[in-house]
């Protein structure tokens, strides 16, 4: 796919089903957005769906949607124009998300919507922001599937190809060869489970002893470790989806009277879990970035100072930070919120210099990012 040459990229179609069963229960509705993205001439409406409520509204949910807040505070205008945000709540599930960006764009006329957190939700809505022609822009969701959800969605966060690589080569250097799998049956747990054990699979001498998933309204995960643990892996990947289901995971690994070391995911790496002191030990793969330059440092006061609090996890605070600015960089370019324009605006985005590090947007929509391992260590993370 091409920056500017319009052309769609082939949309996967397990969430087509979405779209039918939405029109179907709110009858027909035209995609109408407004071409400058408001109703107004001095203003830019831009909607955004996020967890506001479940189990991952209080942890990433929070965090994403207060820098991203904090970007739109400190940059309101753009181009001359007024932001005007409007926000939905989809609780990190897919159908949800779906009415929200159809009311989004035939009610609030917005022509940009934004993904707040959960892959799910972000592939429920493209199908639907691409059939009105409407940008899809989210600063964190993964799932590899969002590369070619349509020639409209962009991210500014990395595909779970890039984490499961990182996780996979640190495991084999470190010579844990043989591992099993526990994960969290939503779209971005899967897709980084998927990407991993085909990375690490790949690589010569490595096996999955076992690999077994939980459903996210299931807290109880002893029968799948149980299962994992017989099989005698030297480690277990631990992919959860919140951090609530991460801390089950964890109480029930120690009422299991787990030993095996432990690699998780970015949700092991939030202070819920961090804090936990049964967490030691337990190393994550993350974005690397430079949480010592005086950017992010600013960034860190400016978002205590805003919100009373530090962030659960930095990291998804300030990316959501960063990707208001992408974003607000290509509205300026063009003078409007016009989806085409920005479109080919996005698609030029090339070494932007952000407080996460520098972000380039490829022919997919996609951006590249390095990763790091850390690990739980009285309390708080420490590099490896």
């Amino acid at each position: 796919r091409c920056a500017g040459a319009g052309q769609l990229k082939f949309m996967k179609q397990p969430y087509i089903w979405i779209v039918i069963a939405v029109l179907a229960a709110g009858g027909y509705m035209a995609f109408t957005a407004d071409k400058g993205g408001s109703t107004k001439a001095d203003t830019i409406r831009i909607g955004y769906v996020g967890p506001f409520t479940g189990p991952v509204a209080g942890s990433s949910g929070e965090d994403v949607a207060n820098g991203w807040k904090l970007a739109v505070a400190e940059r309101p205008e753009i181009a001359g124009k007024k932001v005007e945000m409007v926000y939905e709540d989809d609780a990190c599930d897919p159908k949800q998300a779906a009415s929200a960006a159809q009311k989004l764009l035939n009610v609030d006329k917005v022509s940009i919507v934004i993904n707040g957190v959960c892959s799910g939700s972000m592939l429920s809505m493209a199908p639907i922001t691409e059939a009105a022609k409407a940008i899809l822009f989210t600063p964190v969701s993964t799932s590899p599937k969002i590369t070619d959800a349509g020639d409209y969605v962009f991210r500014t966060s990395a595909s779970s190809v890039s984490t499961g690589k990182a996780m996979s080569s640190f495991l084999s250097k470190m010579g844990y060869t043989s591992i099993a799998i526990l994960f969290e049956n939503a779209d971005y747990t899967v897709g980084l489970k998927d990407a991993f054990a085909a990375d690490f699979s790949a690589m010569a001498g490595n096996s999955i002893l076992g690999s077994e998933g939980v459903n996210s309204k299931d807290y109880d995960v002893r029968t799948q470790l149980t299962k994992l643990t017989a099989l005698k892996p030297r480690m277990i990947v631990a992919v959860m989806n919140s951090t609530v289901t991460a801390n089950a995971f964890i109480k029930q690994g120690k009422d299991l009277g787990l030993k095996i070391p432990v690699v998780g995911n970015e949700y092991f790496g939030f202070r819920e879990v961090v804090t936990n002191p049964d967490a030691e030990g337990i190393y994550i793969a993350q974005y690397a970035y430079d949480a010592s330059s005086a950017a992010f440092a600013g960034f860190l006061a400016r978002y205590e100072a805003a919100y009373g609090t530090k962030p659960s996890q930095e990291i998804y605070a300030a990316q959501p930070f960063d990707g208001y600015n992408v974003l607000a960089d290509a509205i300026g370019k063009c003078g409007s919120a016009e989806p085409a324009c920005v479109r080919d605006a996005l698609y030029a985005t090339k070494g932007y210099q952000g407080i996460t590090g520098t972000i380039t947007i490829d022919a997919n929509g996609d951006t590249d990012r390095a990763f790091s391992i850390r690990r739980i260590k009285g309390g708080a993370l420490t590099d490896i």
